[in-house]
């Protein structure tokens, strides 16, 4: 009786404000009916659990393991950057060490990642807490995590749209349908727009959590229409029933604004990289700002992503707007403000590019309208794992590119002929402690170390690419000088078994694992010295890639920044500032003539020729002779 008479008085209040209830459409596996809609696959039902499983987590759960995270790591800190429509705290979490600052000393560059923005992408959630699993999990690998939480700070705010997530896990496979549609004959057709329930995109305010009401279903404005950045320029951006309405004005919404809070954590003048992540289509939708440079080094990044994925058995394509068009999405708005790469990442399932099935079919599901939507969950671990491994190679990327930190040069007792290291902020010197003559035909050990972790190794400990990429895994090395008869260069062959990943011979890696190399080389007995002073100096000059393809800063005294969209005080070979680098030739060290090759005859400065040197020699070793005799 008592559910009978709640029912009464729950009609009554919604006939006495005009609303109506809505028809609802159920997502099922197999069965089609006029008010079920078959995807050809189980339907998800978000699952409590704070470690990763097949399948999704619910929101409390994800949240949890955000916050447990941040409990357990103090490489970690949370903080609250707003609330929702309907009073739930927003988190952002950063991601590396308390000091704001590199070991060298200088202020971080900073990331920003957004994630769920859009309710319904339930893939968002689920991708970038794998990414935040796996700096937390990594933190002492001594390579790449570590270099990261060390020397950048990675703000990652994990679920921008709470209300519409949860209601979104509220009705896991319910929705209503879209407006003037319910005469049609197929579920397909009635709910060809579907918007509230799972399929809610929007955000929530004067919204309630009941799916049954109909007057608020088309309610809500979509976060990523809100920038100011090309602000209404769509079709519909003015609409407040359309599925992409902009709101009243330009970053009216408070989910927006906690986006820019959390960019502020970065701080913003800091940043070098954002990315919104969404689903469903598997490409990157990239801004182009009139900013020849900044486009030019967003491609190069977008490029080193996909590779990344085609490795792993996907394809994630960039798909680039006009240069000066866009929409006025937060991609668009970082790229344009802060000018830095930045683009939408659209999970997979593809939406019928490269001639794929489209939607929940490329699972082998029915293909049904806004199936793309709903991963099976057998699909979101590898999902999950396969991004995580391209996202941290643009972190890697936009943290700058490795320079020579030291150089030494060992002779066979041990000691140091050459050592040289560079010390300083901004502007560094190059700090020579040993510079001692090498002799030629002699055997040393030269050792050089980065900033930067600059290899990856397999299971067996052998250096390999990173995933996708293609780089010379060694690094080269040649000396060069001019001895007075022309300039001469020698090289000194260097294989990937250089790299030092553990001590070895008393010499091990600088800061990082694989960020330095040490080889044995004989000094060759061909090189051309001065007949007066018997010596000759020589370049030792040093060119290596980082495990994203980076060249090196070629003039370390500049420590490389970034602004205005690209590289500062990046030099090529050349000595050519810019946004490609080059070989280091800092290093010059001096080679005696023992066993060396004289670079002209030696002569008397008086003439006599051969006969003149010999009578000399004779007469010299005659009295020679004779005196030692008589000491006799």
């Amino acid at each position: 009786m008592a559910k009978i008479k709640a029912c009464i008085l729950a009609t009554a209040i919604v006939s006495a404000v005009g609303i109506t209830q809505a028809e609802v459409l159920t997502y099922t596996e197999n069965t089609n009916s006029s008010n079920q809609l078959a995807i050809g696959y189980p339907v998800p039902i978000p699952v409590d659990s704070l470690t990763p499983v097949d399948g999704f987590r619910t929101y409390d759960s994800l949240h949890s393991q955000h916050q447990s995270l941040a409990l357990t790591h103090p490489e970690i800190r949370s903080s609250i950057v707003g609330q929702t429509h309907n009073n739930r705290d927003i988190y952002a979490y950063r991601f590396g060490d308390t000091d704001s600052q590199t070991i060298d000393g200088l202020p971080e560059p900073a990331f920003l990642i957004n994630g769920t923005i859009h309710a319904r992408e339930w893939q968002s959630p689920e991708v970038v807490t794998e990414l935040m699993e796996q700096l937390a999990e990594g933190k002492n690998d001594q390579g790449v995590i570590q270099y990261l939480l060390d020397n950048t700070n990675v703000v990652i705010l994990p679920v921008m749209n709470i209300d519409g997530f949860l209601q979104t896990q509220r009705f896991p496979n319910q929705v209503n349908q879209s407006p003037g549609t319910n005469s049609s004959s197929t579920p397909a057709q009635k709910f060809a727009e579907p918007r509230d329930g799972r399929m809610r995109r929007k955000n929530m305010p004067n919204v309630d959590e009941l799916l049954s009401t109909e007057a608020d279903r088309l309610r809500g404005v979509d976060l990523n229409r809100n920038g100011p950045v090309f602000f209404g320029v769509q079709a519909g951006n003015n609409d407040p029933n359309s599925l992409i309405y902009g709101g009243a004005s330009a970053q009216s919404e408070i989910e927006t604004q906690a986006l820019l809070s959390a960019a502020a954590l970065g701080p913003r003048n800091r940043l070098r990289f954002y990315q919104d992540t969404h689903s469903f289509s598997r490409v990157l939708f990239i801004p182009q700002p009139n900013n020849s440079r900044l486009n030019d080094i967003t491609t190069s990044l977008a490029n080193k992503f996909q590779s990344a994925t085609q490795a792993q058995g996907s394809n994630y394509f960039p798909i680039y707007n006009p240069v000066g068009s866009g929409i006025p999405a937060t991609a668009e708005y970082f790229a344009y403000t802060d000018l830095i790469p930045a683009w939408t990442l659209e999970i997979e399932p593809p939406q019928g590019f490269d001639n794929e099935p489209d939607g929940g079919a490329f699972y082998g599901g029915t293909g049904a309208s806004h199936s793309g939507f709903i991963m099976p969950d057998s699909e979101i671990a590898r999902t999950r794992d396969e991004l995580a491994v391209a996202q941290i190679l643009m972190l890697y990327h936009q943290a700058g590119p490795a320079y020579v930190k030291s150089i030494r040069v060992v002779n066979s007792n041990g000691n140091d002929v050459y050592s040289a290291s560079w010390s300083g902020g901004a502007n560094r010197t190059l700090n020579v402690t040993a510079n001692n003559t090498l002799l030629g035909g002699e055997t040393y050990t030269l050792y050089v170390s980065f900033s930067k972790p600059m290899r990856v190794r397999n299971s067996s400990g052998n250096v390999i690419q990173y995933t996708g990429q293609s780089i010379a895994l060694s690094p080269s090395v040649t000396i060069t000088g001019n001895g007075g008869s022309g300039n001469f260069t020698r090289n000194i062959g260097v294989s990937r078994s250089n790299w030092l990943n553990q001590e070895l011979d008393g010499l091990s890696f600088n800061q990082y694992m694989d960020d330095a190399f040490k080889v044995s080389f004989q000094l060759p007995t061909d090189i051309p010295v001065s007949s007066t002073t018997g010596t000759t100096d020589i370049t030792i000059n040093i060119t290596a890639e980082d495990l994203a393809g980076m060249e090196l800063d070629s003039n370390p005294a500049t420590a490389v920044d970034w602004s205005r969209g690209a590289w500062t005080n990046y030099e090529s070979s050349n000595g050519q500032s810019g946004d490609t680098g080059g070989t280091d030739s800092s290093y010059k060290l001096r080679v005696s003539n023992q066993n060396l090759t004289l670079t002209e005859p030696q002569s008397s400065g008086g003439g006599g020729g051969a006969l003149h040197w010999f009578l000399l020699l004779w007469l010299g070793v005659f009295g020679l002779v004779r005196r030692t005799k008589k000491v006799i």
